[in-house]
């Protein structure tokens, strides 16, 4: 297991997809319109009645049904809690795969400093199953994303990607909205459970649609210039690629910062910053292409700006 931290303790996903998006234990109540939903579809939750103090206890299982040569991926955006909570664990495991790479990035409230962090949590399965976890005892909220990949077990069916959340809200507002987002390369089941004292309390689920086509992702997403990047192509299912070509910030720099690597890696110029937008342009064997862009996915942070400001700091 090889675990990635900008800093020197503990990254805490106590928001790692949606620990409170359909049910709670006591008075707290959680609605959700949907039960079914488009990758990247922005979805709104609405959270009433969670106290200071509350302990919230909850499973989240993402089903994957793999397609014809995909790998198991996954992910979520923008997800906010306007709350601080503590002493959260985390514990995520794989069914059915041979090697797993989770990460999440957090933007910290200027309330309690500004800043990123990040971790990039790596292992091999043993018997085609992977676990690791996770605990951070110190106050928090912000904004948070992740994205796990994973290659599937040969003719593994269903992929199967567990997260436990323990933890304890300590101030802020009871009643809140949040608006976030999923997104999988393959079609996909969400199943979230919430326990009372390690009593199943209540669930639900909704499906995921898979995205169209081909994808990508970057690891890491958010970084300062000068650092690597990691570009991992997804083609779409049952294609090979023959050839590819990358633009690390369409429109602006399609002449200048590209690449024809499957997967490459890039090293952003000093004197970039600010949000780019990285396409590529797939040929594949059976004579079809396809362009998938990801509009100001890779944010830069300028040279000019503290990396300690940035990336070292802790909240106040």
């Amino acid at each position: 297991m090889v675990m990635k931290m900008r800093f020197g303790y503990t990254l805490c996903l106590g928001t790692l997809l949606v620990c409170l998006l359909f049910a709670s234990a006591g008075a707290v109540e959680v609605f959700v319109s949907k039960d079914r939903v488009a990758s990247n579809e922005k979805i709104t939750a609405k959270v009433t009645g969670m106290a200071d103090g509350t302990q919230y206890s909850q499973k989240t299982t993402v089903y994957q049904y793999m397609m014809p040569g995909m790998p198991s991926a996954f992910g979520c955006d923008n997800i906010q809690w306007p709350f601080t909570h503590a002493d959260d664990v985390l514990k995520m495991s794989n069914e059915n795969t041979t090697h797993n790479q989770v990460y999440i990035g957090h933007w910290w409230p200027e309330s309690q400093g500004g800043g990123y962090e990040d971790g990039l949590w790596t292992g091999n399965s043993k018997s085609g199953k992977w676990s690791d976890s996770i605990h951070y005892a110190v106050d928090q909220t912000g904004i948070y994303h992740t994205t796990w990949y994973s290659t599937p077990e040969k003719g593994a069916k269903i992929v199967k990607s567990i997260f436990w959340i323990n933890g304890t809200k300590t101030s802020g507002s009871e009643d809140f909205e949040e608006e976030l987002s999923f997104w999988t390369v393959n079609p996909a089941m969400v199943e979230i459970e919430w326990y009372d004292n390690n009593v199943l309390h209540i669930s639900g689920s909704f499906e995921l649609d898979a995205v169209d086509g081909a994808y990508f992702i970057a690891v890491p997403d958010t970084l300062k210039t000068g650092e690597k990047v990691k570009f991992t192509l997804i083609p779409a299912s049952g294609k090979t690629v023959k050839s590819t070509w990358w633009s690390f910030d369409a429109e602006k720099h399609l002449k200048t910062w590209n690449s024809r690597a499957h997967n490459p890696n890039f090293f952003y110029p000093r004197w970039a910053s600010g949000f780019q937008s990285p396409l590529v342009k797939i040929t594949y064997k059976d004579g079809s292409s396809e362009t998938v862009e990801r509009t100001d996915y890779v944010d830069v942070i300028s040279d000019r700006i503290s990396k300690i400001r940035y990336f070292d700091n802790k909240p106040n």
